[in-house]
């Protein structure tokens, strides 16, 4: 009985633990191959040949949960060699109706390698809070999805959200990096125009869906204001992405979960379009497969001009005509 609960708990703690060796103590150099194979012949060994029953299993067990006790203190930094499109977080100041927006990132780019990254302080009066939209991303995959929300503040404009990895000069999204402290987490905040065209004219095979949101004024203002707090909040302290954890959509969940409802779709969130529909969340005048097929934005958005961008992408778009 033992034995079998050393290899089921023990060994994939191990294999989990090559991988902090490999990105968090070696930095993903050459070198932290010699560590994890050491690491994982210690292991083979013990299990194989070292103590059995319960002094064996205990003894690797609390040896694991040392190293992740160590893992846990593992800082976030504010300071590093940043992408000059990640360099800057944003800030909010409220002072009765009016909104300050530092920061907001509002780039022109020629490429994803060069672009002119300018951030802009921006303010709106939340009294003219008046609608919100999801932006939904795909990316040659069905089963992953990459959500923004934009509010509209009417004559303010508007103001797009996207929690994202803070990327370092040079660097790319990893699905494995992202399990290990590796990356920052960010809640971009940018002009809706930059975070869509940034993705629909240079990303490859990038397809972008727009839904108008059904919400109550309420439920808005409220939701606003918990994407404040975070912004606010990593603006003071940093935090880490995670892959599974504190991405894109569970970081949504996790900020409005006194409201929200937990679904599997969530997680593997290639679905989350269809799980509003489901919610009746955004329009069902159409039937779900019409709705999405109308809802993409992808060629709307890029030949759209920049005056009166926002209101001409979505003239086309059903929920808004």
């Amino acid at each position: 009985m033992f034995t079998l609960l050393t290899w089921l708990v023990c060994l994939p703690l191990a294999i989990w633990i090559a991988g902090a060796l490999y990105y968090d103590v070696a930095g993903a150099a050459q070198q932290g191959w010699l560590l994890v194979a050491g690491w994982l012949a210690m292991v083979l060994a013990w299990l194989l040949l070292g103590p059995g029953g319960t002094n064996g299993f205990f003894w690797l067990l609390i040896t694991e949960g040392l190293f992740f006790a160590w893992w846990l203190t593992i800082p976030a930094q504010q300071h590093r060699e940043w992408d000059p499109n990640f360099s800057t977080p944003a800030r909010f100041a409220c002072n009765g109706d009016l909104i300050t927006a530092e920061h907001v990132r509002n780039t022109e780019y020629q490429s994803l390698e060069e672009s002119t990254p300018r951030y802009e302080t921006r303010t709106y009066r939340l009294s003219n809070l008046r609608g919100l939209d999801a932006l939904i991303l795909y990316w040659g995959s069905p089963y992953m999805c990459h959500p923004m929300f934009v509010f509209d503040f009417g004559p303010d404009g508007r103001l797009c959200f996207s929690i994202e990895v803070r990327y370092r000069k040079g660097q790319e999204y990893d699905f494995l990096r992202s399990l290990y402290r590796q990356q920052e987490l960010m809640y971009v905040v940018s002009d809706e125009r930059d975070a869509i065209l940034r993705r629909t004219k240079f990303l490859p095979n990038q397809q972008m869906y727009l839904y108008r949101i059904n919400i109550d004024p309420l439920t808005l203002r409220a939701f606003f204001f918990e994407y404040l707090t975070q912004v606010n909040g990593l603006a003071d302290m940093p935090r880490w992405y995670h892959g599974l954890t504190a991405n894109c959509t569970t970081g949504i969940y996790l900020q409005s979960r006194a409201r929200m409802k937990w679904d599997w779709r969530m997680l593997l969130n290639g679905q989350l379009d269809r799980l509003l529909y489901d919610r009746g969340v955004i329009d069902r005048s159409l039937p779900f497969e019409q709705l999405k097929v109308q809802s993409e934005v992808t060629a709307i958005a890029n030949r759209a001009p920049a005056e009166g961008f926002g209101d001409a992408i979505r003239r086309e778009l059903p929920g808004y005509r």
